[in-house]
């Protein structure tokens, strides 16, 4: 079932009727998590997946990559989208994993995602579980190309990593009705020398600055990286460790230059939701505009969140569940 066809419709029909719904982070192949938050907030298994009376999920991405049970995370998703039960969004992850899959037309025997040691270590796990099953693997992979970049509805957005007009109006030619990749583009979303690059770079991986010379640090994978996410939803910043997101700033030399740079980058009145971005401690708005549901499910001591929303235009602490 293509659930994807009448897909706002069939939202703008549940938002007609009063239907509310639960938001949830990167799962990252954490199933046990996910059935726990599930039940958690409610849900029952029923023969057509995961069910509640008033709720709808929407899935934020990064189902995949990292976690012990990948496969049945895909698929208690998938389950749940094919019954109208759920509504999702690409990540990151679901989006390099289609690079990885899909051959080069411009560079035979090359793959859109480079095969190179540090896009295996990351993909590693994933690949583990499929277990050389092509025909599995590719099933995957054309389920991920029908996610939509984002989810633009009546009273909330929701995005992987971060909402941009400008990216967005400039993305949609790009997209079909259902803002998911149209295939014939999907080569140049990862082509460096494409504007479609760039804005998927920023939607599904956040905006990034370059650090200045002599500023680096280890990612969670060890690599090292001289560009840095930045804090999008902040009003303004007036020094880099403020502004950047980098693991154990406080070690790293040359974070307290100065700067003065007023971001305001999302000012419109609809709540947006998204995840990506490894958070930790106690969930917790960002604004009242703005919730990241990403609190690290992927490590043992990380939380699997979901943010329920109940039609409110001023986001609340209160309505995280984890």
């Amino acid at each position: 079932m293509d659930y994807h066809n009448d897909l706002y419709s069939k939202i703008a029909q549940i938002e007609k009727r009063g239907d509310m719904f639960d938001i949830i982070g990167d799962i990252h192949g954490q199933a046990t998590k996910l059935k726990q938050l599930l039940i958690k907030l409610g849900y029952k298994k029923t023969d057509q997946g995961f069910t509640h009376n008033e709720y709808k999920v929407i899935f934020v991405g990064d189902f995949i990559d990292r976690g012990p049970h990948q496969l049945e995370t895909l698929a208690i998703i998938k389950e749940m989208i094919d019954n109208q039960n759920a509504y999702a969004v690409m990540g990151n992850h679901e989006f390099n994993a289609i690079g990885w899959m899909t051959p080069s037309a411009q560079h035979p025997d090359t793959f859109l995602r480079k095969h190179n040691a540090i896009h295996h270590k990351q993909h590693k796990i994933f690949l583990e579980q499929l277990g050389h099953n092509e025909a599995l693997h590719q099933y995957w992979i054309e389920w991920f190309k029908s996610l939509p970049l984002f989810l633009d509805l009546a009273h909330i957005r929701v995005i992987h990593a971060c909402w941009d007009n400008q990216c967005i109006d400039r993305i949609l030619p790009y997209l079909d009705e259902r803002h998911c990749l149209k295939a014939q583009y999907i080569e140049q979303a990862f082509d460096p020398t494409c504007e479609l690059f760039e804005y998927c770079e920023t939607l599904l991986k956040g905006k990034e600055i370059t650090l200045p010379d002599g500023v680096y640090y280890q990612d969670k994978e060890g690599t090292t990286r001289h560009r840095s996410r930045i804090k999008w939803w902040l009003k303004r910043a007036d020094t880099l460790r403020k502004l950047c997101m980098i693991p154990d700033a406080e070690c790293i030399k040359g974070l307290e230059q100065k700067i003065d740079i007023n971001l305001e980058l999302y000012q419109d009145k609809k709540p947006v939701f998204f995840g990506h971005y490894w958070f930790s401690g106690k969930p917790a708005i960002l604004t009242p505009k703005m919730v990241c549901v990403d609190y690290s499910a992927a490590l043992d001591s990380g939380k699997l969140v979901a943010y329920r929303y109940q039609g409110e235009s001023q986001l609340i602490n209160q309505h995280f569940i984890y």
